[in-house]
Protein backbone atom coordinates (compact mmCIF):
# COMPACT_ATOMS: atom_id res chain seq x y z
CA UNK A 1 0.00 0.00 0.00
CA UNK A 2 1.29 3.01 -0.42
CA UNK A 3 1.70 4.91 2.54
CA UNK A 4 2.81 8.39 1.51
CA UNK A 5 4.30 9.67 -1.73
CA UNK A 6 8.13 9.06 -1.02
CA UNK A 7 11.07 11.57 -1.36
CA UNK A 8 13.94 11.22 -3.54
CA UNK A 9 16.53 8.85 -2.40
CA UNK A 10 19.81 8.77 -4.04
CA UNK A 11 20.88 6.47 -1.82
CA UNK A 12 19.05 3.23 -2.91
CA UNK A 13 20.27 0.60 -5.08
CA UNK A 14 19.38 0.98 -8.78
CA UNK A 15 16.20 -0.70 -9.99
CA UNK A 16 18.82 -2.90 -11.89
CA UNK A 17 20.06 -4.64 -9.24
CA UNK A 18 16.24 -5.53 -8.42
CA UNK A 19 16.27 -7.59 -11.30
CA UNK A 20 19.60 -8.83 -10.58
CA UNK A 21 18.19 -10.11 -6.95
CA UNK A 22 15.27 -11.46 -8.30
CA UNK A 23 16.31 -13.65 -10.75
CA UNK A 24 18.68 -15.02 -8.48
CA UNK A 25 16.08 -15.73 -6.15
CA UNK A 26 13.67 -17.18 -8.74
CA UNK A 27 16.39 -20.06 -9.74
CA UNK A 28 16.91 -21.12 -6.58
CA UNK A 29 13.23 -21.61 -5.75
CA UNK A 30 13.23 -24.07 -9.13
CA UNK A 31 13.60 -28.07 -8.13
CA UNK A 32 17.03 -29.65 -8.23
CA UNK A 33 16.14 -32.90 -10.67
CA UNK A 34 18.18 -35.99 -9.77
CA UNK A 35 20.33 -37.97 -12.11
CA UNK A 36 18.94 -40.96 -12.59
CA UNK A 37 21.43 -43.75 -14.40
CA UNK A 38 18.76 -46.27 -15.80
CA UNK A 39 15.03 -46.49 -15.18
CA UNK A 40 13.50 -48.18 -12.33
CA UNK A 41 10.94 -51.38 -13.12
CA UNK A 42 7.44 -50.23 -11.16
CA UNK A 43 4.85 -52.44 -10.38
CA UNK A 44 1.88 -51.96 -12.17
CA UNK A 45 -1.22 -50.97 -9.98
CA UNK A 46 -4.81 -52.28 -10.52
CA UNK A 47 -7.17 -49.87 -11.16
CA UNK A 48 -8.88 -50.46 -8.33
CA UNK A 49 -5.91 -50.52 -6.29
CA UNK A 50 -6.23 -48.04 -3.13
CA UNK A 51 -2.92 -46.83 -3.73
CA UNK A 52 -3.72 -45.21 -7.15
CA UNK A 53 -3.59 -41.52 -7.12
CA UNK A 54 -6.79 -40.50 -7.89
CA UNK A 55 -7.18 -37.24 -10.70
CA UNK A 56 -8.20 -33.80 -8.77
CA UNK A 57 -11.73 -33.13 -10.03
CA UNK A 58 -10.76 -29.44 -9.72
CA UNK A 59 -10.89 -27.27 -12.68
CA UNK A 60 -6.96 -26.47 -13.69
CA UNK A 61 -8.50 -22.47 -12.96
CA UNK A 62 -9.97 -23.88 -9.04
CA UNK A 63 -6.24 -25.25 -8.66
CA UNK A 64 -4.17 -22.16 -9.81
CA UNK A 65 -4.07 -20.87 -5.97
CA UNK A 66 -1.68 -23.74 -5.11
CA UNK A 67 1.51 -22.74 -6.83
CA UNK A 68 4.24 -22.23 -4.58
CA UNK A 69 5.81 -19.01 -6.39
CA UNK A 70 4.26 -15.74 -7.79
CA UNK A 71 6.41 -13.08 -9.75
CA UNK A 72 4.61 -10.41 -10.98
CA UNK A 73 5.59 -7.29 -13.07
CA UNK A 74 4.04 -3.45 -12.67
CA UNK A 75 3.58 -0.63 -14.50
CA UNK A 76 2.02 2.30 -12.79
CA UNK A 77 0.81 5.73 -14.59
CA UNK A 78 0.56 9.09 -13.14
CA UNK A 79 -0.03 12.16 -15.11
CA UNK A 80 3.82 12.30 -17.02
CA UNK A 81 5.06 9.67 -14.96
CA UNK A 82 5.57 6.04 -15.19
CA UNK A 83 7.06 4.04 -12.03
CA UNK A 84 7.98 0.22 -12.24
CA UNK A 85 6.91 -2.70 -9.86
CA UNK A 86 8.54 -5.94 -9.52
CA UNK A 87 7.66 -8.32 -7.25
CA UNK A 88 8.62 -12.37 -6.34
CA UNK A 89 7.41 -14.20 -3.81
CA UNK A 90 7.83 -17.86 -2.68
CA UNK A 91 5.58 -20.06 0.10
CA UNK A 92 7.75 -22.17 2.43
CA UNK A 93 5.11 -24.45 3.95
CA UNK A 94 2.86 -22.39 6.21
CA UNK A 95 5.44 -19.15 5.48
CA UNK A 96 5.42 -16.92 2.77
CA UNK A 97 8.62 -14.72 1.75
CA UNK A 98 8.92 -11.67 -0.63
CA UNK A 99 11.47 -9.13 -1.91
CA UNK A 100 10.62 -6.73 -4.43
CA UNK A 101 11.74 -3.89 -6.19
CA UNK A 102 10.35 -0.34 -7.12
CA UNK A 103 11.33 2.22 -9.88
CA UNK A 104 10.73 5.37 -10.40
CA UNK A 105 13.22 7.76 -13.07
CA UNK A 106 12.42 10.93 -11.77
CA UNK A 107 12.42 9.95 -7.77
CA UNK A 108 12.17 6.77 -6.03
CA UNK A 109 14.15 3.70 -5.96
CA UNK A 110 13.58 1.31 -3.40
CA UNK A 111 14.03 -2.80 -2.65
CA UNK A 112 11.49 -4.25 0.11
CA UNK A 113 11.34 -7.42 1.99
CA UNK A 114 8.68 -9.10 4.05
CA UNK A 115 7.14 -12.55 4.79
CA UNK A 116 3.79 -13.40 6.78
CA UNK A 117 2.91 -16.83 8.13
CA UNK A 118 -0.49 -18.65 7.93
CA UNK A 119 -2.07 -20.33 11.17
CA UNK A 120 -5.31 -22.27 10.72
CA UNK A 121 -6.93 -24.20 13.09
CA UNK A 122 -10.31 -24.58 13.30
CA UNK A 123 -12.62 -21.69 13.00
CA UNK A 124 -9.28 -19.14 13.44
CA UNK A 125 -7.18 -18.17 10.36
CA UNK A 126 -4.36 -16.17 11.13
CA UNK A 127 -1.71 -14.18 9.14
CA UNK A 128 0.66 -11.51 10.53
CA UNK A 129 3.03 -10.12 8.39
CA UNK A 130 6.25 -8.22 8.62
CA UNK A 131 7.64 -5.71 5.54
CA UNK A 132 10.61 -3.41 5.76
CA UNK A 133 12.36 -1.42 3.18
CA UNK A 134 15.84 0.23 1.73
CA UNK A 135 13.54 4.06 3.06
CA UNK A 136 13.68 2.34 6.37
CA UNK A 137 10.19 1.85 6.16
CA UNK A 138 8.46 -0.90 8.25
CA UNK A 139 5.23 -1.82 8.42
CA UNK A 140 3.23 -4.89 10.32
CA UNK A 141 0.03 -6.27 10.26
CA UNK A 142 -2.06 -9.13 11.94
CA UNK A 143 -4.99 -10.51 9.29
CA UNK A 144 -7.42 -12.82 10.12
CA UNK A 145 -10.78 -14.50 9.08
CA UNK A 146 -12.90 -16.23 11.88
CA UNK A 147 -15.21 -18.89 10.76
CA UNK A 148 -15.88 -22.20 9.76
CA UNK A 149 -18.81 -22.61 6.99
CA UNK A 150 -18.76 -20.76 3.48
CA UNK A 151 -20.01 -17.75 5.86
CA UNK A 152 -16.92 -15.79 7.94
CA UNK A 153 -15.89 -12.47 9.14
CA UNK A 154 -12.93 -10.13 8.24
CA UNK A 155 -10.63 -8.67 10.55
CA UNK A 156 -7.60 -6.87 11.11
CA UNK A 157 -5.05 -4.10 12.25
CA UNK A 158 -2.11 -2.70 10.23
CA UNK A 159 0.77 -0.26 11.89
CA UNK A 160 3.77 1.42 10.42
CA UNK A 161 7.15 3.75 11.65
CA UNK A 162 5.42 6.40 9.39
CA UNK A 163 8.08 6.27 6.49
CA UNK A 164 7.10 6.18 3.18
CA UNK A 165 7.39 2.88 0.51
CA UNK A 166 5.49 1.17 -1.83
CA UNK A 167 4.19 -2.20 -1.57
CA UNK A 168 0.95 -3.69 -3.65
CA UNK A 169 -1.91 -2.76 -1.17
CA UNK A 170 -3.44 0.58 -1.88
CA UNK A 171 -5.19 1.43 1.23
CA UNK A 172 -4.41 3.39 4.73
CA UNK A 173 -1.23 1.70 6.20
CA UNK A 174 -1.83 2.46 9.60
CA UNK A 175 -5.74 0.97 10.12
CA UNK A 176 -8.17 -1.66 10.96
CA UNK A 177 -9.76 -3.66 8.61
CA UNK A 178 -13.21 -4.89 8.85
CA UNK A 179 -15.75 -7.20 6.81
CA UNK A 180 -17.39 -10.45 5.83
CA UNK A 181 -16.89 -12.99 3.11
CA UNK A 182 -19.12 -15.80 1.39
CA UNK A 183 -17.81 -18.39 -0.22
CA UNK A 184 -19.84 -19.49 -3.29
CA UNK A 185 -17.74 -22.37 -4.76
CA UNK A 186 -14.58 -23.45 -4.83
CA UNK A 187 -13.42 -20.77 -6.75
CA UNK A 188 -16.51 -17.78 -6.33
CA UNK A 189 -16.39 -16.00 -3.85
CA UNK A 190 -18.04 -12.39 -2.74
CA UNK A 191 -16.27 -9.95 -0.13
CA UNK A 192 -16.55 -6.67 1.40
CA UNK A 193 -14.52 -5.21 3.76
CA UNK A 194 -13.55 -1.38 4.83
CA UNK A 195 -10.06 -0.57 5.82
CA UNK A 196 -9.96 3.26 7.95
CA UNK A 197 -7.26 5.28 10.01
CA UNK A 198 -7.00 4.67 13.41
CA UNK A 199 -4.00 6.99 14.53
CA UNK A 200 -3.36 9.80 12.22
CA UNK A 201 -6.67 11.58 12.22
CA UNK A 202 -7.48 11.64 8.68
CA UNK A 203 -10.97 10.08 8.28
CA UNK A 204 -9.69 8.40 5.40
CA UNK A 205 -11.26 5.03 4.49
CA UNK A 206 -11.50 2.61 1.34
CA UNK A 207 -14.81 0.59 1.08
CA UNK A 208 -13.97 -2.44 -1.17
CA UNK A 209 -16.61 -4.99 -2.51
CA UNK A 210 -15.17 -8.06 -5.22
CA UNK A 211 -16.80 -10.87 -6.77
CA UNK A 212 -14.58 -13.65 -7.78
CA UNK A 213 -15.69 -15.62 -10.35
CA UNK A 214 -14.67 -18.90 -12.20
CA UNK A 215 -15.95 -18.49 -15.92
CA UNK A 216 -15.08 -21.64 -17.71
CA UNK A 217 -12.44 -24.51 -16.33
CA UNK A 218 -9.25 -22.34 -17.38
CA UNK A 219 -10.68 -18.87 -16.66
CA UNK A 220 -11.52 -16.84 -13.69
CA UNK A 221 -12.12 -13.03 -13.19
CA UNK A 222 -12.56 -10.72 -10.08
CA UNK A 223 -13.96 -7.32 -9.58
CA UNK A 224 -12.85 -4.91 -7.29
CA UNK A 225 -14.61 -1.74 -6.78
CA UNK A 226 -13.71 0.96 -3.83
CA UNK A 227 -15.52 3.69 -2.48
CA UNK A 228 -12.71 5.90 -0.59
CA UNK A 229 -13.07 9.23 1.39
CA UNK A 230 -11.16 11.15 3.76
CA UNK A 231 -8.92 14.39 3.90
CA UNK A 232 -5.91 14.19 1.56
CA UNK A 233 -2.62 15.92 2.28
CA UNK A 234 -3.53 19.57 1.71
CA UNK A 235 -6.84 19.05 4.24
CA UNK A 236 -9.31 18.48 1.64
CA UNK A 237 -11.84 16.10 1.68
CA UNK A 238 -12.42 13.89 -0.73
CA UNK A 239 -14.98 11.15 -1.94
CA UNK A 240 -13.98 9.02 -5.05
CA UNK A 241 -14.48 5.94 -6.86
CA UNK A 242 -11.96 3.01 -8.41
CA UNK A 243 -12.56 -0.03 -10.30
CA UNK A 244 -10.01 -3.05 -11.02
CA UNK A 245 -9.65 -6.45 -12.32
CA UNK A 246 -8.11 -9.32 -12.10
CA UNK A 247 -8.21 -11.88 -15.02
CA UNK A 248 -6.75 -15.40 -13.69
CA UNK A 249 -5.86 -18.17 -15.86
CA UNK A 250 -3.77 -21.82 -14.53
CA UNK A 251 -0.16 -20.21 -14.57
CA UNK A 252 -0.43 -16.56 -15.34
CA UNK A 253 -2.52 -13.66 -14.85
CA UNK A 254 -3.14 -9.96 -15.39
CA UNK A 255 -4.42 -7.19 -13.47
CA UNK A 256 -5.80 -3.27 -13.82
CA UNK A 257 -6.97 -0.47 -12.32
CA UNK A 258 -8.35 2.88 -12.71
CA UNK A 259 -7.74 4.80 -9.38
CA UNK A 260 -8.72 8.65 -8.89
CA UNK A 261 -7.08 10.58 -5.59
CA UNK A 262 -4.84 7.67 -5.59
CA UNK A 263 -3.79 7.60 -1.87
CA UNK A 264 -6.01 10.80 -1.23
CA UNK A 265 -4.22 13.01 -3.89
CA UNK A 266 -4.96 14.73 -6.72
CA UNK A 267 -3.86 12.31 -8.68
CA UNK A 268 -4.69 9.81 -11.03
CA UNK A 269 -3.24 6.13 -11.33
CA UNK A 270 -3.46 3.65 -13.75
CA UNK A 271 -2.00 0.26 -12.62
CA UNK A 272 -1.41 -2.82 -14.98
CA UNK A 273 0.25 -5.69 -13.92
CA UNK A 274 1.10 -9.29 -15.19
CA UNK A 275 2.43 -12.31 -13.39
CA UNK A 276 3.53 -15.80 -13.54
CA UNK A 277 2.59 -18.68 -11.34
CA UNK A 278 5.02 -21.93 -11.05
Amino acid sequence: MIRRRPEMNGEVTLFARVIFLTLVIASSTLPVLAQQNSPTAQPSLSPDSSTAKQPDPRDPVERSDEFKSKLTFGIYFTPGERAYDLNLRHQFGQWTAWIAGFYDARSNRLLRVGAQYDYKKGWLHLVPTLEVSTTRAMSGSLYSELGSGKTYAIAGIARTNLRPFFDLFWDPGDAVQLGIEHKISNYDRIQGYTIFDVRLHTEQQNTHVLWRHKLNANNGITFDAVFKSGHGDSGKFIRAGSIGVYYDREKWFWKLYYDPHVNFTDHTMVRTGIGLKF
